[in-house]
């Protein structure tokens, strides 16, 4: 496979899916995109199934990456936390917004959105182990709460700045009560 040519087909894959979701995008719209033709794509990708699941892992690993480094320099864990999971939510809840098919790209019911939240949890749980806090329960219990929590939260925010504060209030309560005092 072609490394520059896979590239291409998954961030233009990327761009599709979030626009029209994955039930309206085709392997023809991708390749289109792509600037390659259909049989091509399919020498790259069997099918619509496998390049959505590399899509949609990329941009969470390019995620991933971000907050990583945003959080290095933050001070306590509950300033990680907030800063991490803004950057993580609040994306997702304004561009679901402005484009409701991009809905896909964080739905359950397709296997590789289950491991990109296995992943995130994974890694909120490191942050919060790393803070070294009195921690009266299992850091991958905590992260978990945090996050479908918020992702509960967030279908019922009626705006970004109303989400950011359910955030902000989600975090210090699940903190308050499971972290300790020593977590800000």
């Amino acid at each position: 496979m072609s490394d520059d040519k896979a590239k291409r087909a998954i961030t233009a894959a990327a761009d599709v899916f979030l626009r029209y979701g994955y039930a309206r995008t085709t392997m023809g719209d991708i390749a289109k995109a792509a600037g390659m033709s259909r049989p091509a794509l399919y020498l790259l990708f069997p099918g619509k199934e496998q390049l959505f699941a590399a899509a949609t892992m990329q941009m969470s690993k390019q995620r991933l990456e971000d907050i990583r480094a945003a959080i290095h320099d933050c001070d306590g864990l509950q300033q990680k936390l907030v800063v991490g999971f803004e950057m993580l939510l609040l994306g997702v809840f304004a561009l679901q917004q402005t484009t409701p098919d991009a809905r896909d790209m964080d739905d359950l019911s397709f296997p590789v959105v289950g491991e990109i939240y296995t992943m995130f949890v994974g890694f909120f749980a490191e942050v919060i182990n790393e803070a070294r806090t009195r921690i009266s329960m299992p850091a991958d219990q905590i992260a978990r709460v945090l996050l479908f929590g918020l992702r509960g939260l967030r279908e019922v925010a009626k705006s970004e700045e109303d989400f950011a504060q359910m955030i902000r209030l989600h975090i210090a309560l699940v903190s308050d009560a499971g972290l300790g005092s020593n977590n800000r």
